[in-house]
């Protein structure tokens, strides 16, 4: 077995009890998906699927001019959204999560028994068409746009928001590009959390994960970058990022160059936007970029699996678990490529026991 492989595994088994003694506060969104596969063809044996975006695209491309329909067929329904899978992935591993978001639907119950919600309002809705190489969301958001900062304090009150954040070891802010009032929420954080967990004396860590922003406008993002620096001057901010969104971030920085490597890029991104730490990851590898220090592991090889969906965000739940116990930046990212991975064989988010098991069993093998 890998050395680095057999070391996790004993962090995990060290460290795992100090899970339940971590909480972590996390917002805004929710949604509920609807997985499913997109045929291709019918035959007496059953049906042939589009295998993956580039075959589907080429045949949208083909009709092009004409119209035509395709049907779909339903995998499953299940909870949706950055915030709720990474915290239901979170509540697994054995984090508390006070949940902030759109959740006013049972079928959130399904969520991890160590997730206390806090709904706003009614979930929007997504439909993930799953493909070998990746998977495209088409999301409908009327009920979850209505809402704005001023709404959600109205509702929860901004004295429980407070608490929440105050009293959490950190906070996730996740998917403000799929939010269109994201931006309005995050100035009321700055404004009316931000200064008042100061004055406390007890300001969590912030991660964030920003969601594909390319239909964002340029000064949207912009604005986003700025209050990206402001969040920084209370804390220390963890932004993580797959490949495509580091493409984007770069070229919004105006550092895009594709002479360069992921690595000389990730340093200039980190450097532009102030913030104390970015993750990087794709289905290949993950990387940590923390001050002047680099830190890479490779992924782990899944041959068929179950589901893609989700699989970003169960990798953040992994990291931000392993980085609240401590453990050093490789293993950290280790451990999120594994949960990430077993969520990615079996459909669901690993539960510590289970990860430890998997690993040990090597149930899941490192790429080469």
């Amino acid at each position: 077995m890998n050395k680095k492989i057999e070391q996790l595994i004993h962090d995990i088994k060290e460290n795992e009890h100090q899970l339940a003694g971590k909480t972590v506060t996390a917002g805004f969104d929710g949604f509920i998906d609807n997985i499913v596969k997109v045929i291709k063809n019918k035959t007496n044996d059953g049906n042939i699927y589009f295998e993956n975006i580039n075959e589907f695209g080429a045949y949208i491309t083909q009709k092009s001019g004409a119209g035509f329909s395709l049907e779909s067929e339903g995998i499953h329904t299940k909870i949706g959204g950055n915030m709720p899978i990474m915290s239901n992935a979170m509540g697994m591993l054995g984090v508390k999560v006070n949940c902030i978001g759109a959740l006013s639907h049972p079928q959130f119950a399904s969520l991890s028994s160590n997730c206390k919600l806090y709904s706003f309002t009614g979930p929007g809705t997504a439909t993930a068409y799953e493909f070998s190489d990746g998977k495209m969301m088409i999301a409908q958001m009327d009920v979850l746009n209505n809402f704005g900062w001023q709404q959600i304090k109205d509702v929860i009150g901004v004295h429980t928001i407070l608490h929440l954040f105050a009293e959490a070891d950190a906070a996730c802010m996740l998917n403000w590009s799929e939010i269109d009032a994201s931006t309005d929420i995050w100035k009321g954080i700055l404004q009316d959390i931000m200064p008042l967990c100061k004055n406390l004396g007890k300001m969590p860590l912030i991660f964030i994960d920003l969601s594909d922003f390319s239909k964002r406008s340029g000064d949207s993002v912009k604005e986003m970058i700025d209050m990206l620096k402001q969040f920084s001057r209370f804390t220390k901010i963890i932004l993580s990022l797959n490949k495509n969104e580091a493409k984007m971030m770069a070229a919004v920085l105006h550092l895009e160059n594709s002479s360069e490597d992921i690595a000389v890029q990730g340093k200039k991104i980190l450097t532009a936007l102030g913030v104390a730490y970015l993750l990087l990851h794709s289905s290949q590898e993950a990387i940590l970029f923390a001050g002047e220090n680099l830190y890479q592991e490779k992924s782990f090889f899944i041959v068929n699996p179950f589901i893609s969906t989700g699989a970003g965000d169960n990798f953040n739940a992994g990291f931000l678990a392993a980085w609240l116990l401590q453990l050093q930046p490789p293993q950290c990212l280790l451990f999120a490529n594994a949960v990430a991975a077993l969520y990615m064989l079996t459909g669901k988010s690993p539960g510590i026991h289970g990860l430890a098991a998997a690993l040990q069993g090597q149930q899941i093998q490192l790429n080469n």
